[in-house]
């Protein structure tokens, strides 16, 4: 077993093709040998048949002419009586008239001890309706004159020839599909060598669309998929460095100035640090929530979720931000829309993030609008939060869920946003059992839509 296994993929499967060649030629060598004998078997019996029903025939006449066996004894040698050695003549009692053997005449031929086999053929003879005797056929079929014997040994031969001929051709064929079959097979091992090695650009080169083909097609997205996941990881360790490195610039420099004296150690010093302290343990609480997301041990606490009450709160919590931009909110709730099981701080941090981001788009004077439904199926509740801004680029609606992607590139981070509220937002929605997507409203402006179910 230790052997085999140290056996490559293609040395076993020539192996395996051998021995079924093997096999598959002995096997067909016994049954055509086997075939040719039993056709010989049948031609002998049909000889012989024929052989006894003429010399029952000639036998017949004799007795018509003579009216009794006699004188057959005397004619056995020589003239028209003559019987051939392997045949027996009996009496209609039985009694054998003429046999090979002179000490077999006038036994009965049960008596003699002959097997049933060896009496194979029996033709009766009678004259004149009656029975007169029996011509019984011996062993005919375990003599074989030579021309017989040499011709099924020309078909022996001709037999382990076509198959050793066969059995080579079948394996040089079994080499060459061997070849094409683990071509593949060295092209991904090649490929996946590749990829261990960090190489994610690596693509195998699809040749046929069978089973190696699919497989391929999947390696090379799988492969796709890394790189992708390789590039949003780089993306994403320098995008958290770029944000963590301003706030810790500006605090470790605040700091340093109020050690040498440079700096003041007013209110409004400590003030700034603070702020910024704020901003740096806001991106780190952030991104430990998607972290718990990506790991699947994000905490929902469902309860009665009351929509109404929640945007009420919402609405008094934003109140005062939206005076001064003098952006109107306005709320409307479907009548049959009924109390929902949710975790009702997690729903409340994804609209707020919702209305954050919507707030920063909307220009002064225009208009924020929150509805609630239930869907088709009144399996889910709809949420929808849109805003009078310019609405959401192609581009925008691919990423717009991305970490630390900003629709507007040349937002600066101190007005708030840090490009990760989005992606909060739909890992807790999908927490949830629901989804989140984003559209341009008809009507101008964007729209980002999160369904939950209701049970």
């Amino acid at each position: 077993m230790t052997l085999i296994r140290r056996l490559s993929f293609p040395a076993k499967l020539l192996i395996s093709f051998g021995i079924i060649i093997l096999l598959t030629t002995g096997l067909g060598y016994f049954l055509i040998n086997r075939a040719i004998n039993q056709a010989f078997e049948d031609f002998a019996v049909r000889s012989v048949y024929r052989q006894v029903n003429e010399f029952s025939q000639v036998l017949a006449d004799y007795y018509r002419r003579n009216g009794s066996w006699d004188g057959l004894e005397f004619r056995r040698r020589a003239g028209p009586g003559r019987l051939p050695l392997s045949f027996i003549l009996t009496d209609p009692d039985g009694k054998i008239i003429l046999a090979p053997h002179e000490s077999w005449v006038g036994q009965d031929v049960l008596a003699l001890g002959i097997p049933p086999s060896e009496l194979s053929l029996t033709a009766p003879i009678e004259v004149g309706g009656q029975p007169v005797g029996t011509l019984i056929a011996l062993h005919p079929l375990h003599a074989r004159n030579p021309l017989e014997e040499e011709f099924i040994g020309s078909v022996r031969g001709a037999l382990w020839l076509t198959g050793i001929a066969a059995g080579g051709l079948a394996l040089l064929l079994a080499f060459f599909l061997l070849r094409q079959t683990t071509a593949p097979l060295r092209a991904l091992e090649e490929a996946a060598q590749k990829i261990r090695q960090g190489d994610l650009s690596h693509r195998v080169t699809i040749l046929s669309d069978d089973e190696f083909g699919h497989v391929a097609r999947s390696f090379n997205e799988m492969a796709s998929s890394l790189e992708k996941t390789e590039q949003v990881k780089r993306s994403l360790i320098a995008d958290i460095a770029h944000e963590l490195r301003t706030p810790i610039s500006i605090v470790r420099a605040g700091l340093e100035g109020l050690m040498d004296g440079v700096l003041p150690p007013t209110g409004e010093s400590f003030a700034g640090l603070h702020t910024k302290t704020l901003l740096i343990s806001r991106l780190v609480d952030d991104l430990h929530q998607l972290a718990l997301a990506d790991a699947g041990q994000l905490s929902i606490q469902k309860t009665s979720c009351d929509l109404s009450k929640l945007l009420y709160h919402i609405e008094t919590t934003i109140g005062a931000h939206l005076e001064d931009q003098k952006i109107h909110l306005s709320i409307e709730l479907s009548p049959d829309l009924p109390a929902f099981p949710a975790d009702v701080q997690r729903i409340e941090q994804v609209l707020l993030n919702l209305l954050s981001n919507a707030m920063r788009y909307t220009p002064s004077g225009g208009t924020m609008r929150v509805t609630a439904s239930l869907s088709a199926d009144r399996r889910h509740v709809q949420i929808s939060v849109c805003d009078s801004g310019p609405g959401l680029s192609e581009e925008d609606l691919r990423h717009i869920f991305d970490r630390f992607y900003r629709a507007d590139k040349s937002r600066a981070r101190a007005s708030g946003g840090s490009g990760l509220g989005l992606a909060i937002a739909k890992a807790l929605v999908e927490a949830h059992g629901g989804s989140i997507w984003a559209e341009n409203s008809p009507d101008g402006g964007a729209c980002f839509h999160f369904t939950l179910p209701l049970s």
